[in-house]
């Protein structure tokens, strides 16, 4: 007697779910980067690749942070609802606003995604204002 098809399909369908994740936080300090690491596996998963470059190299206080993971999006969810919900996580466990830019890359054949939530964003979302 044959198995059934259904595992099989299943198979299918979370491989069609699965992306690469690419974060980058802009001006942080060496402080927030525990709490940074903490968002980013909350929302998404554990990163593999943690990766700072220092911006100020006087005094070395502000960082740029990377973190990579690959990992699946659930079914009901989108590259950039994750993106948002990532980089609202990170403004919320820093208390503040910090540059974050997302990179998705849909391990199968449809193009990449970029987004990128800006002080405008913040703004809306936290009741900000920015003067200048």
């Amino acid at each position: 007697m044959n198995q059934p098809l259904a595992p099989i399909r299943v198979q299918f369908a979370k491989a069609g779910n699965y992306y690469r994740l690419e974060a980058s936080i802009s001006r942080l300090l060496p402080r927030e980067v525990p709490r940074v690491v903490a968002a980013y596996t909350a929302v998404w998963t554990k990163p593999e690749e943690v990766e700072s470059i220092a911006i100020d190299s006087l005094s070395g206080d502000a960082l740029i942070l990377t973190l990579v993971a690959e990992h699946e999006i659930r079914a009901d969810q989108s590259p950039g609802a994750v993106a948002r919900e990532l980089t609202y996580a990170i403004w919320q466990r820093l208390d503040r606003y910090t540059k974050v830019t997302v990179e998705t890359t849909y391990l199968g054949e449809s193009p990449d995604a970029h987004f990128e939530f800006g002080e405008e964003q913040y703004a809306s979302a936290y009741g900000a204002r920015f003067e200048g």
